[in-house]
C-alpha cells in the first residue's frame, strides 16, 4: 500500500513540476522581485539627489523687490542656472521650451508666484518654496532687534538623531538612516508574503484542479479500487505539495544568494534583518499554511462537478487569502501594535504576516510560539475536516454540492 501512495506522489510530483508555469515562476519569480527592489532604490535615491541636475529657472525683474534679489543669490549657491528678464511672455516661452524648469514673480498683492509648465516636476518648485519662506521668516525675525546668534538658534534649531541600540554592547548605539531602514524592511516584508501567498495560492490551485479533473473524467473510481480516498488525498497532497516546497525553497535559496551580495546588487545591505533563522521561521510557517490550504482547495475540488463550480466554491476562502495583503500596511508601519499581534496570530494570516513582523522588528518569542501553536492546531482540525470533505466528495457525482453542504459532508 505504501507503495500505491509513492506512485501517486511521484506522479503528482511530476505533474506540477513538468509544468511552463513552475519551470518559469522558479526562477522568474525572485529574479524579477530582486530587479523590483533594485530599481525603486535606485529610483528612490535619483529622486532625492539632484547634486548634477543641470537646473536653470527664470526671474521676472519687471516687478523690483529687495527680497527678490535674496532669493536670486541663494539660488545661484545650489549652482542653479538664473536666466532674469523683465519680459514675462518671453519667460513663459523658454518654459514651453524646456529652456527652463520655470519662472518665479513678485506679485504685490499675492507675493510670489512660481510658474512652469507641469505638477510633476517638485523638487524645484518646493525647493524655491522652502527658500523663499526661509529668507522670509528670516526678515521677519531680524526686524525684531534679536542678534545674529539668538536668530541662528532660531533658524537652526538642534535636530534628532536616531540611534540605534546594541544588543552586544549596551554602551554603545548604532547611528541609522531611518527611512532607508524602514523602507528595506517594508520592501523585504512585501516581498516576502507575496512569494509566500502567491506560492500557496499557485499550488492550492492546482491540487483543487488536479481533484477536479480526476473526478470528472473518473480516473478517481479507479483509483479508489487500489487506494482509499484519505490515502489519495495524501498523496496529491504530498506530490503538489513536494514541487510547491522544492519552489519556495529555491526562492528562499536565492534569496540568500541576493542577501549575501545585495551590496553588489545595489539593494543596499540585507543581511541585518534577511537572516539564516527568518528563513527557517518562514519555511516552518510557510508548510504549516501550504499544507492547510491545499487541504481545503483539494477538499472543494472534490465537491465540485465542473470548474465553473469549483471557481464559486473557493471564491469564499480566496477573500480571506486575499485578507494579508489588505493589512500588510499597517503591519509593516507598526509591527508591535495590537492590531499586528492579532492578525499575526489568525492562522489564514499568519503563515505570511509573521515573517513580515520579524523582517519590520523584533518580535518576541512568546509570540512566535503561540502563533505556531495555534497554527498547527488549526492545520491538524482542517486536515481532519477537509479528510471527511474529500472522502464523502470524491465518491458521489452529479450532485451539486453547494458551500453550506461542507457541515453535512464533515457529519458522513
Amino acid at each position: 500500500m505504501k507503495s500505491k501512495i509513492k506512485h501517486i506522489i511521484k506522479f503528482e510530483f511530476l505533474r506540477a513540476a513538468k509544468t511552463k508555469g513552475f519551470i518559469i515562476g522558479i526562477i522568474l519569480v525572485p529574479v524579477m522581485f530582486i530587479g523590483m527592489i533594485a530599481i525603486t532604490k535606485i529610483l528612490a535615491e535619483k529622486s532625492t539627489d539632484h547634486s548634477e541636475d543641470q537646473i536653470s529657472i527664470g526671474v521676472c525683474t519687471a516687478v523690483k523687490d529687495s527680497t527678490l534679489a535674496e532669493i536670486v543669490q541663494s539660488v545661484k549657491s545650489m549652482n542653479w542656472e538664473i536666466v532674469e528678464s523683465p519680459d514675462k511672455d518671453a519667460l513663459r516661452t523658454m518654459t514651453f521650451e524646456k529652456k527652463i524648469k520655470g519662472f518665479i514673480e513678485y506679485d504685490s498683492v499675492a507675493g510670489y508666484n512660481f510658474y512652469a509648465d507641469n505638477y510633476t516636476d517638485l523638487y524645484v518648485s518646493n525647493t524655491i518654496s522652502g527658500i523663499v519662506y526661509s529668507i522670509n521668516r528670516r526678515n521677519e525675525i531680524m526686524r525684531s532687534g534679536l542678534s545674529a546668534e539668538q536668530i541662528e538658534k532660531i533658524l537652526n534649531p538642534p535636530s534628532v538623531n536616531t540611534l540605534k541600540l546594541s544588543e552586544d554592547n549596551p554602551e554603545t548605539a548604532e547611528t541609522s538612516n531611518v527611512h532607508a531602514e524602514v523602507f528595506k524592511r517594508q520592501m523585504c516584508g512585501y516581498v516576502f508574503a507575496f512569494l509566500i501567498m502567491m506560492s500557496v495560492l499557485m499550488f492550492a490551485q492546482a491540487i483543487g484542479m488536479s481533484v477536479l479533473e480526476d473526478k470528472t473524467t473518473k480516473i478517481v473510481d479507479v483509483l479508489l479500487t487500489s487506494v482509499s480516498p484519505t490515502q489519495l488525498l495524501t498523496g496529491k497532497i504530498l506530490g503538489v505539495g513536494g514541487a510547491g516546497i522544492l519552489q519556495f525553497l529555491v526562492w528562499v535559496l536565492i534569496a540568500i544568494i541576493a542577501t549575501t551580495n545585495s551590496d553588489e546588487m545595489s539593494i543596499g545591505s540585507l543581511s541585518e534583518y534577511l537572516t539564516p533563522q527568518l528563513f527557517i521561521v518562514a519555511a516552518v510557517y510557510f508548510v504549516l499554511g501550504f499544507i492547510m490550504v491545499m487541504t481545503l482547495y483539494a477538499a472543494f475540488g472534490s465537491m465540485a462537478e465542473t470548474q465553473q463550480h469549483y471557481n464559486q466554491l473557493v471564491s469564499g476562502i480566496s477573500v480571506f487569502m486575499s485578507l494579508p495583503f489588505i493589512v500588510i500596511t499597517p503591519v509593516t508601519m507598526t509591527p508591535d501594535s495590537t492590531f499586528s499581534v492579532v492578525m499575526s496570530m489568525i492562522p489564514i494570516c499568519s503563515s505570511s504576516l509573521m515573517p513580515v513582523r520579524i523582517i519590520a522588528g523584533d518580535v518576541p518569542v512568546w509570540q512566535i510560539i503561540l502563533s505556531l501553536a495555534i497554527l498547527i492546531g488549526t492545520c491538524f482540525l482542517v486536515i481532519k475536516a477537509a479528510a471527511r470533505i474529500y472522502r464523502n466528495g470524491i465518491m458521489q457525482q452529479g450532485k451539486d454540492f453547494k458551500f453550506k453542504d461542507i457541515f453535512k459532508l464533515m457529519k458522513k
